[in-house]
């Protein structure tokens, strides 16, 4: 993996704990990409300030790559059944944090695995 010690073993470490249910993770990273195939050239679509809870119920395909992450994701709590595969370079990821809990997260109760606030960048304007 292309990136800083502390991110390879806070993203390591989420790999190993996301198939228990009582793990819960919020990653957070300038944005992602759509991986999807487009027949009409276009580039995949980018969405800034990619803020994602990961748990064995939202994610699932979690793989680390050389030099991004990709993974299957529910982005829409409404739509349960629509998984959208996503890709993270590791330079955009800023923040990384975990719980531990048998029911909903607690807004408090997280321990912060990775945080690097120079790696933070506002989207371009217009």
């Amino acid at each position: 993996m292309n990136c800083p010690a502390p991110l390879a073993a806070a993203l390591q470490a989420m790999a190993a704990g996301l198939p228990d249910a009582s793990n819960h993770y919020f990653l957070k990273a300038n944005y992602y990409d759509h991986v999807e195939d487009n027949d009409d050239g276009d580039d995949p679509a980018r969405w800034w300030l990619a803020v994602m809870w990961l748990n064995e119920e939202t994610t699932r395909n979690f793989e680390l790559g050389a030099d991004e992450l990709q993974l299957d994701v529910l982005l829409d709590g409404r739509r349960l059944t629509d998984w959208t595969r996503v890709s993270i370079p590791y330079s955009e990821v800023w923040d990384v944090l975990h719980q531990r809990t048998k029911g909903s997260p607690n807004p408090n109760g997280w321990a912060t695995l990775y945080y690097d606030h120079a790696a933070m960048r506002m989207p371009p304007v217009g």
